[in-house]
């Protein structure tokens, strides 16, 4: 019984370092047509997003898609709860540009 503790005390040790930061998450996110992120197309399809807090409400999130083109922008996280992830766009004179990604913990307005 001690051997199986010490092993799994060991084990924890070294697995810490390889857990994300606690101010970092990621998820993925349908998305359902070519969006806009300022001057970046990004291609419909899924995307991998990750953020990270730079100061209060304020995020730097990283928006990668299928293609792995990869977009960083600002954004205000506001914490709320969503069934699933989704995104919201606005189409303005013929182009779809990404306004807000819901995880199923925050959603996110880009700046």
């Amino acid at each position: 019984m001690k051997a199986i503790l010490r092993l799994s005390l060991i084990l924890a040790l070294f697995c810490l370092p390889a857990l994300p930061a606690r101010n970092s998450r990621e998820f993925s996110l349908p998305l359902t047509s070519d969006v806009r992120v300022g001057d970046t197309q990004l291609p419909k399809g899924n995307a991998h997003v990750t953020w990270t807090e730079t100061s209060g409400s304020v995020v730097q999130l990283t928006i990668t898609a299928q293609n792995k083109k990869t977009v960083t922008v600002p954004a205000r996280m506001i914490e709320e709860k969503h069934r699933v992830a989704g995104s919201v766009t606005s189409l303005v004179n013929g182009v779809e540009y990404l306004k807000e990604l819901e995880s199923t913990k925050a959603k996110f307005v880009i700046q």
